[in-house]
């Protein structure tokens, strides 16, 4: 018996420690404190979250790469005053074959709108992380409010348990019971104060706030009933699926690669213009002009590998692009089931009202407990019945807030699409 009440004590030192630590630490920093709801998160994330902004530079200097690559290469000038008295120039353009630049061109473009369309996936997936990780704050704050409730009520009856153990009034394996189910309550305590602290600190990276930021839960939040169809959900993602898009933005890279591999080893161009200085008199004259045009030798069986291997390219990507439309068809489908099935749990407390009935049924066990109409050991029950009740609804508000968050994601909902 002395172990067990040794256990619950350390248990509660150590509660004792981290309170104190975490007490010191916000009277040195001095920590901003933000009142956080479902759409502060993904505000935040939008605004500071560093690779949405990388993604966002990415995608503009793909754009800035398009219009360079319609001009041709720079000419040259050459002077040559090697002998006395004369000096001859020349200026001379290399020219590919008709066509190549726009080729590089619809490459380049295509290129950027691949980009532009990560850009877009990766905005909705910071904005997925922060819906996902405000509902773990939102979970483990509303149990930590619950669990210093028992840990006050929990102290309190291992007080009684142990008067009446030592009066002879109970029976030595009960009280042991309790004195487990206390400290089962101790670890219980600090374990989702250390995952909360773990869930701030998970948000400071995905808003680059200062690590000893303070989050304070805003006004509840309110999801909507699962009114969703599973076809029309599917037919959603296949048009607005943002990791689609990218695969999409990668087929017509290739499509205008497979253009540019026809036109690479036909002939290019090079024209010149010379003129030499007259020494007697200071004029330029002799002009000239040339035109040079490269015999491409190895032309059949270059040009025939590189299409092959540029259509071998092409058809690797469409079979990406139906890969990945079916993996995204499996995951609406995946998330639609886990978001019906969470909502009908939701749904269930809810239409019953169970934190109204818990809470009466809670303040009813109290009062018969002090009319000496329940014993302790019912007691005891009917508080650990009250707590788990009080999880269990907030882990079923939270897992539906998470299902529709990965649901909205994969079927395309505009969250996150505004590009500043």
């Amino acid at each position: 018996m002395k172990t067990f009440q040794l256990l619950g004590l350390i248990f509660l030192i150590g509660t004792g420690s981290v309170l104190a630590q975490d007490a010191m630490m916000n009277m040195d920093s001095a920590p901003a404190t933000v009142q956080l709801t479902l759409d502060k998160a993904a505000q935040l994330a939008l605004e500071g979250n560093p690779q949405i902004h990388a993604a966002d530079d990415l995608a503009d200097a793909a754009r800035q790469r398009v219009l360079p690559s319609l001009f041709p290469d720079d000419p040259t000038l050459m002077v040559d005053t090697t002998i006395p008295g004369m000096q001859m120039w020349l200026v001379e353009e290399k020219l590919g074959f008709p066509g190549k630049g726009l080729a590089q061109a619809d490459i380049n473009g295509a290129l950027a709108k691949k980009m532009d369309a990560q850009a877009l996936d990766e905005r909705r997936a910071i904005v997925l992380q922060a819906r996902e990780a405000f509902w773990d704050f939102y979970y483990r704050q509303k149990v930590d409010a619950i669990l210093q409730e028992g840990q006050t009520r929990w102290k309190s009856l291992s007080q009684i348990i142990q008067s009446k153990e030592l009066s002879g009034q109970w029976l030595s394996v009960k009280a042991i019971q309790t004195q487990m189910e206390t400290a089962k309550a101790v670890n219980a305590m600090i374990t989702n104060s250390r995952a909360l602290k773990v869930s701030q600190f998970n948000l400071n990276h995905l808003f680059s706030l200062p690590h000893q930021t303070v989050y304070q839960l805003g006004e509840e939040p309110v999801l909507p009933p699962f009114d969703q169809r599973e076809e029309g959900l599917v037919r959603q993602a296949m048009e607005q699926n943002s990791q689609l898009a990218v695969y999409q933005e990668a087929l017509e890279v290739q499509k205008a690669g497979r253009q540019k591999a026809s036109l690479d080893y036909l002939p290019d161009f090079d024209v010149s213009l010379s003129g030499i200085r007259n020494p007697d008199d200071g004029s330029f004259s002799d002009y000239g002009f040339r035109l040079g045009v490269s015999i491409p030798l190895f032309f059949p069986a270059k040009q025939s590998h590189m299409e092959g291997a540029a259509s071998d390219e092409l058809s690797a990507a469409r079979y990406d692009l139906k890969g990945e439309q079916n993996q995204v068809v499996h995951m609406v489908e995946d998330d639609f089931v886990n978001a019906d099935s969470a909502w009908r749990i939701l749904s269930l407390y809810e239409q019953g009202h169970l934190l109204q009935q818990v809470q009466r049924a809670w303040e009813s066990s109290q009062l018969a407990y002090r009319n000496e109409e329940m014993s302790l050991s019912e007691f005891v029950e009917s508080f650990n019945t009250y707590l788990e009740t009080l999880n269990n609804y907030y882990q079923a508000k939270a897992d539906y807030g998470k299902a529709l968050a990965e649901l909205d994601y994969q079927a395309g909902e505009a969250k996150g699409d505004s590009h500043e």
